[in-house]
């Protein structure tokens, strides 16, 4: 296998070069230093009724079924898998007395190995704080998760207190404000019931869900009332393309009102665009021209 080749390459360089004392010599050179010994984990082979997923796994259902794992899967079948999982020990066992572990990562090459033969993975003893660092830093299989995959994975995380947003932010490499506020999302997920509507997470785009909770902020009812209008007539319309629908249809719903209010030495411009109300002046005006102002205001109901 390639990586046993490269390895036994790194041992040969090494190996000519014990003369090397100082490291910093070494890297001058291109010489390679040999690496201080790890501990080896033990690797372990398990049938596919002995491993159960990790709670917070970040493989959404949805994006299992794909040319990904079926890639993996033809892989497997004819030169074995190369890389191990990470599992850990729970207290269960199966019915007939064998432990049962908790995936941990790995999860496309675990689907992958169904029906093709058993699972490798390295054993490990995690926390549950330390399992989500680990599945969040582990990348070899998770290349191609989507941003609202990762959306979905990291509210439970965040809501259990396993990990910090913060910490998230560093370990996925998403800006932490963006991250604070794609998660301002979870408002209209979860009481517009979307997980009904948004079930290909290799279908949804994040940003159309973020332009969704955006208009849910000042536009709540027509986003509700465009939400039950878009399910019940077009049932079959489903994940961005139901977003993209919702956002349309709210927008088309919104009556922009303008008017310019003419005063001595000034002038204001006003535009009501939903529940949204923007004044500019040219000119500055004088305290006896906002009753007036006021006045239009009420006539373009911009005021309560």
């Amino acid at each position: 296998d390639s990586s046993n080749q490269s390895d036994s390459n790194v041992h040969d360089e090494v190996s000519t070069n014990k003369k090397t004392v100082n490291p910093a010599i070494g890297l001058a050179t291109n010489d390679l230093v040999r690496r201080a010994s790890s501990t080896k984990e033990p690797v372990l082979h398990l049938t596919h009724d002995q491993v159960r997923v990790f709670k917070y796994h970040d493989r959404d259902e949805s994006s299992l079924d794909t040319a990904k794992v079926n890639q993996i899967r033809k892989s497997i079948e004819a030169e074995g898998q190369h890389f191990p999982g990470v599992v850990r020990k729970t207290t269960d066992t199966t019915s007939d007395g064998r432990m049962i572990y908790e995936l941990v990562a790995g999860r496309l090459r675990f689907e992958s190995s169904r029906g093709v033969g058993v699972f490798n993975a390295f054993l490990k003893e995690l926390t549950d704080s330390e399992s989500a660092k680990v599945m969040l830093s582990e990348n070899e299989d998770r290349q191609d998760i989507t941003p609202f995959e990762r959306w979905l994975s990291i509210r439970p995380l965040i809501k259990d207190n396993i990990l910090t947003s913060k910490e998230i932010a560093s370990l996925i490499n998403w800006d932490e404000g963006n991250l604070s506020r794609a998660l301002k999302a979870e408002k209209v997920y979860d009481e517009c019931n979307l997980s009904n509507f948004l079930l290909d997470v290799s279908k949804v785009r994040l940003n159309s869900l973020l332009e969704v909770a955006k208009l849910y902020e000042t536009s709540k009812d027509k986003v509700v009332e465009s939400i039950r209008y878009i399910s019940e007539t077009y049932p079959n319309r489903k994940d961005t393309l139901f977003l993209k629908a919702v956002i349309k249809t709210v927008s088309d719903s919104k009556t922009v009102d303008k008017d310019t209010l003419y005063l001595d030495g000034s002038k204001v411009k006003i535009i009501k665009d939903g529940d949204s109300v923007t004044l500019s002046f040219s000119g500055l005006p004088k305290e006896s021209h906002f009753s007036a102002i006021i006045v239009k205001l009420k006539e373009l109901n911009a005021i309560n």
